[in-house]
């Protein structure tokens, strides 16, 4: 039988069907218990509520619990933990935890600290500051126990000049949002693919993630400038597993956004780019110190696209919508019959694939364009239309 692991995050379906596709069977602990991530998975467990968007402690060491009562042999963190070692770090006592340890968590969302020693190992990245400048016009204020562009907000003259140590100030850098997915085995690195992210304002939050198109290609010295820092930063920071690095890219030049310590997004841009599979290639590296051989490099794969819809209002998924969005094979994330979605949340993701990247944006495009078509094949009579009415995204 395939051994079992424990996959946790705010939504946890990318990391079982990862999971699956690695050779492993999963249990599943996220927010939202969505009817493809519960296909994907042996069982489910919810950590949090759906409105809060955070994982809740007590939730978690329960469901971990279980999951070792079950047969679990490890866990893998997600999204969710980036602000919250310490949940890192008190599920590791109850499951082996396969990535990176809380202490490394830690000194990587340490923005005082994580920016002094990319400025120590001439890795470049916008000016970086504790508090708000005196003009803050062309500055974000950024919260690191954010993931996302949840915590980012443009920086005002009435901002709070004692925040707390979690927030930042960082200048605004010219270029396209992109980022570097990697593994690591604690002292080198091996990059496994480049993507441009889509990043748009969601409410008053200027820059949302909202997806990834990739591999795309860059030029060679940009890559190797990557490989560089990638390395720097896996022997600074003794990064281990799966990793994502989103940065600036301005023509050529390079600047370092943020480090995000655990499987990032873009995984599901690369689920079949290596042998045996991206999730045992984490475990591996994680708790083997093994990286994949040098032949497999960024590439590899026909660029892939993925885009997450979020409500524009407040609305209830009634059972013929759940099942029009689940008859399609590049819809995911899907909402179960009754479950209730409030302004601004996820809706559901589109994804698709392509020759070239702007063949993958194209399919994005008409594929959000549906979503608003497909819940309007429910009879607008039924109470269930009326609801659907107001499902639209954003």
């Amino acid at each position: 039988m395939s051994p079992l692991l424990a996959v946790a995050a705010l939504s946890a379906r990318m990391l079982a069907e990862v999971a699956r596709g690695s050779g492993y069977r999963a249990i599943a602990l996220d927010l939202f218990g969505d009817r493809d991530t519960r296909r994907a998975a042996e069982a489910w467990f919810p950590i949090g509520e759906t409105a809060r968007l955070a994982i809740d402690g007590e939730a978690l060491i329960d469901a971990l619990r279980r999951s070792r009562a079950a047969g679990a042999e490890a866990w893998v963190a997600g999204s969710g933990f980036d602000g919250c070692p310490e949940l890192l770090a008190a599920g590791a006592e109850v499951l082996p935890l396969a990535g990176n340890t809380a202490e490394v968590v830690a000194r990587v969302r340490d923005p005082a600290l994580f920016f002094g020693r990319l400025a120590a190992l001439g890795i470049p990245h916008p000016e970086t500051r504790s508090d708000c400048p005196p003009s803050p016009f062309g500055w974000l204020r950024k919260n690191a126990a954010s993931s996302g562009g949840w915590g980012v907000w443009r920086a005002r003259p009435d901002d709070d000049a004692d925040a707390g140590s979690r927030v930042y100030y960082q200048r605004i850098a010219a270029g396209v949002p992109m980022s570097a997915l990697f593994v690591a085995d604690g002292r080198r690195s091996r990059l496994l693919g480049v993507n441009r992210q889509t990043v748009r304002p969601l409410g008053e939050r200027p820059f949302v993630f909202r997806g990834c198109i990739g591999p795309v290609r860059v030029a060679p010295v940009v890559l190797s400038a990557l490989e560089t820092m990638l390395d720097a930063l896996a022997a600074e920071f003794g990064l281990r597993g799966l990793n994502g690095l989103d940065f600036m890219l301005d023509d050529e030049e390079i600047r370092v956004i943020e480090l995000n310590p655990r499987p990032p997004a873009t995984i599901a841009l690369y689920r079949h780019a290596l042998a045996g599979g991206l999730l045992r290639v984490h475990v591996e590296a994680s708790l083997s110190g093994r990286l994949p051989g040098p032949e497999l490099l960024a590439g590899s794969e026909r660029p892939r696209g993925f885009e997450t819809l979020f409500a524009k209002r407040a609305c209830e998924v009634g059972a013929r919508a759940s099942d029009a969005l689940a008859q399609r094979t590049w819809c995911h994330d899907l909402p179960a019959s009754g479950t209730r979605i409030a302004r601004g949340e996820p809706l559901c993701t589109v994804s698709a694939v392509g020759d070239t990247v702007a063949e993958v944006e194209a399919q994005l495009l008409r594929r959000r364009q549906q979503i608003p078509f497909l819940m309007e094949q429910v009879d607008e009579r039924s109470s269930e239309g009326a609801r659907l009415r107001a499902l639209e995204y954003q």
